[in-house]
């Protein structure tokens, strides 16, 4: 079913190409002028009327947009659907976009002055009944863990909890991420995107974000 939804993609998307390509033309009515009249030596630039824009240059003035689609599950999904539009004309790649992942809370102490420092606070943490240990890399190598959270509350109750007892920590938010696999298709112009049930069709049969971009 998703395959059958992603052929409609590019079949609507072929059409806004080839509309686009090809703009219809419109009927022009040429005023003939009688063939015997004063003939005229001298025109002044200011006296001569501006050209009508053409319908070709006024589709050429159109601001031109992107849009991107995501997530796909696969980069296979992606794929499929970039060389159907590549086939047809129309640019669009694979993208692979950050996306924030997890956030975290670590309750820490700092580094202290002394491995034997840090030890004797260690010991004294546990005898009190809370879990930590000592870092032994990166920033806060030398100090104390007490614990990663996923949940900020969680992590707030528990700084409350060592502060009541002498324990002063901190607390540390760390952030991961993940990436996304979009495909972004580029040079369609913002009336036809508008004018077309495209985007509704990819939002809602596919379960897709649409993001509308300049390119």
């Amino acid at each position: 079913m998703r395959t059958f939804i992603i052929m409609l993609i590019i079949a609507n998307l072929a059409y806004l190409g080839w509309h686009q390509a090809n703009p219809p033309k419109s009927w022009e009515f040429i005023d003939r002028s009688p063939l015997q009249q004063a003939s005229q030596t001298l025109q002044l630039l200011s006296e001569i009327p501006e050209a009508e824009p053409t319908v070709q240059q006024t589709q050429a003035d159109q601001p031109l947009s992107c849009i991107s689609l995501g997530v796909f599950d696969t980069t296979d999904e992606g794929d499929f659907l970039v060389s159907a539009m590549l086939e047809r004309g129309i640019k669009a790649q694979v993208e692979l976009l950050p996306a924030l992942g997890n956030t975290r809370f670590r309750i820490y102490m700092p580094p202290f002055k002394s491995n034997t420092a840090a030890r004797q606070t260690l010991e004294a943490l546990q005898d009190a009944g809370f879990d930590s240990f000592i870092i032994t890399s990166g920033d806060f190598s030398g100090g104390i863990s007490l614990g990663l959270f996923s949940e900020k509350d969680r992590a707030l109750a528990l700084q409350e909890s060592l502060a009541g007892t002498g324990f002063p920590t901190f607390i540390n938010e760390i952030n991961t991420f993940d990436t996304e696999i979009w495909v972004t298709i580029q040079g369609l112009s913002q009336d036809l995107l508008e004018d077309s049930k495209l985007l509704n069709l990819l939002s809602d049969g596919l379960d897709l974000q649409v993001q509308e971009k300049p390119c």
